[in-house]
């Protein structure tokens, strides 16, 4: 069987998604952009006209997840199948969308450009333990309305690897989705073989703002897949209780599931979160409190039990710094992601409240995540049992260092940690230099990029993306940054 754990008793959280579905019937949700309410009630839903709320049926909810399929399978680069996203896989990708890195060479926090989010996307591409890539971090060398496609572009030159992305304006998603299509034969090609999973964020409690309620029906209406990632406080603009936040979040999702099933019956819908606690005393919105750990496993469940892939913000740290708080809270978030079965763990990387992106930390993290997915292989006879014979071998041999069945098993059970975990003892480590994780770190950082092998695309095909996003959001004279391997 595989590890496990659960949060919730079943009756529970039958209730939880009895409740959320009620909430949605009763309460419904605002759709703030008279646009989008246009576009919603040509397929059925109709707003009332002074709250600009909708109210969603359960049949309409319960049909909904009839149609939305149970697993996305993301395509890398060239189309060819890469990861599953469902059932009881677990993938971990960079989180996003950070404003800062921490310099990994001063220490200093500071604005990034495109050359840094470049030297990122070759890094992640090296590191084995991660599915597939995110946008981690904004660039600020370019102008912030054609951020979104700009980093999309990056990733897409410099790795075949799928993403995680999302768009910053009401507008973004086609734009994106013209960009994704040039890697394949054309639209259609696109929603049969998606390349990126979309983040779009409804507005807590129960809102859809201008830009996520047109990204979700754009994103639709191509055949992007979505997460969708509430973004609850929980103690501030979400009940604080486990329960209470849980009714809040599987409504948010559910009323997003059902819109992006209307707009086109079909869509890849993954449930997704990021919640926070509201600390009382600072004011602050640490993702890795212990309550939003708590919800984050419970609301797995809850996907599990609709049919649902699921995803998460965890294995992050709030913690400013590459310190034991940083490692704590980003080892037990990815324990408990991989225990819970969450399909998608955005967080490697990433710190300070998600707003700061750091590549020692994105090496570190890869070496936890390989620990984490160790954890939850299944655990299964393997020539012990019985075991008897086993154990009169090591008692008349006082070890088991030659036998036959170490010698068989060992490569596969006993799991070697990679460079960046230290299992040398005291006099081992000086003798090898008494170098601490830094140095490890920056060594890892810079043999992967000294091994990067560039998969480059056409010249034509560089020049039509950049074309496409010079026309759509560059000014008169404006030009885009010239980057290795970006012409």
């Amino acid at each position: 069987m595989r590890p496990s754990m659960r949060v919730l008793h079943p009756s529970l959280r039958d209730r939880v998604i009895d409740e959320s579905m009620d909430v949605l019937a009763r309460l419904g949700v605002q759709v703030e952009d008279p646009g989008a309410r246009q576009r919603l009630e040509a397929i059925g839903l109709r707003a009332d006209p002074t709250t600009h709320r909708i109210q969603i049926p359960r049949t309409l909810v319960e049909q909904a997840l009839v149609t939305a399929p149970s697993s996305v399978t993301l395509h890398d680069r060239e189309g060819r199948p890469a990861a599953v996203v469902g059932g009881d896989e677990v993938h971990f990708v960079p989180a996003s969308s950070a404003l800062r890195v921490l310099d990994r060479h001063t220490q200093q926090v500071r604005d990034p450009n495109s050359a840094d989010f470049v030297e990122y996307v070759k890094l992640g591409h090296g590191l084995p333990n991660l599915s597939y890539l995110s946008t981690a971090f904004i660039p600020k060398d370019v102008p912030q309305d054609i951020a979104d496609a700009w980093r999309l572009y990056l990733v897409a030159a410099h790795s075949t690897r799928p993403i995680v992305s999302g768009a910053f304006t009401a507008w973004g998603v086609p734009r994106m989705g013209q960009i994704m299509a040039m890697f394949r034969s054309g639209r259609d090609d696109l929603a049969a073989r998606p390349m990126a999973l979309f983040t779009v964020c409804p507005n807590t409690p129960l809102r859809w703002g201008e830009d996520p309620i047109a990204n979700l029906m754009d994103c639709a209406e191509w055949g992007i897949p979505v997460e969708i990632v509430p973004v609850l406080l929980l103690g501030m603009i979400s009940p604080a209780t486990t329960v209470g936040a849980l009714v809040l979040h599987t409504a948010e999702v559910l009323s997003g599931l059902t819109i992006a099933q209307l707009v086109r019956p079909g869509t890849p819908i993954v449930f997704g979160g990021a919640p926070a606690s509201f600390h009382m005393q600072l004011m602050s919105n640490p993702m890795t409190a212990v309550e939003a750990l708590q919800l984050y496993c419970a609301y797995a469940e809850v996907a599990k039990h609709l049919g649902l892939p699921s995803q998460a913000y965890m294995a992050l740290s709030d913690s400013k710094f590459n310190d034991p708080q940083a490692g704590m809270e980003t080892g037990v978030g990815a324990f408990l992601a991989a225990l819970a079965g969450i399909n998608s763990v955005s967080g490697p990387g990433m710190l300070d409240y998600v707003n700061c992106f750091s590549l020692e930390k994105l090496v570190f993290d890869d070496e936890v995540v390989a620990h984490a997915r160790r954890f939850i292989r299944p655990v299964e006879v393997r020539e012990d049992l019985p075991a008897g014979p086993l154990l009169e071998e090591l008692i008349r041999d006082k070890h088991l260092l030659m036998s036959d069945h170490t010698l068989a098993h060992w490569p596969e059970e006993l799991y070697l940690p990679g460079p960046m975990v230290d299992r040398t003892n005291w006099d081992q480590w000086e003798g090898q230099g008494s170098r601490t994780w830094r140095d490890r770190a920056l060594d890892q950082i810079d043999e992967i990029l000294g091994r990067y092998e560039e998969a480059p695309l056409p010249d034509a095909l560089h020049a039509e993306i950049r074309g496409l996003i010079s026309r759509t959001g560059l000014e008169p004279g404006a030009a885009l940054p010239m980057l290795g391997g970006v012409r």
